[in-house]
């Protein structure tokens, strides 16, 4: 964490902090956060579901807190209730996501993911 910290620090860009398994992910990401550092846990999809110590860092957590109340919370509920949206509701949820998703990710000081699948 005290390397990736003066990496993030000396202003040359975002830092990308990979390792082999989620749990190994998992622990950097909460030391990487415990320096202070904007730091996003990438997952994969399938993994969204599985409870983690540092939810609240990953991707899909932020853009839920970022919209809270906002449009795209509005069209994920509808897309929970319902299944499915419109092509229209679902081309803007799309849009609104991955705007979502962009200005996080752009904020970090520091990405963690796996270095695997």
């Amino acid at each position: 964490a005290t390397i990736v910290y003066h990496l993030a620090k000396q202003n040359q860009g975002q830092v990308l902090v990979a390792a082999p398994s989620n749990v190994a992910v998992d622990q950097l990401t909460e030391k990487i956060h415990q320096t202070g550092l904007k730091v996003v846990r990438l997952c994969a999809k399938s993994r969204e579901a599985v409870a983690s110590p540092v939810d609240f860092l990953t991707l899909h957590h932020q853009v839920k807190d970022l919209d809270q109340g906002g449009e795209l919370n509005m069209l994920q509920q509808l897309k929970d209730d319902q299944g499915e949206l419109s092509s229209a509701d679902e081309k803007k949820y799309k849009t609104l996501k991955r705007s979502s998703e962009r200005d996080i990710l752009a904020n970090a000081d520091v990405i963690c993911t796996t270095s695997v699948g």
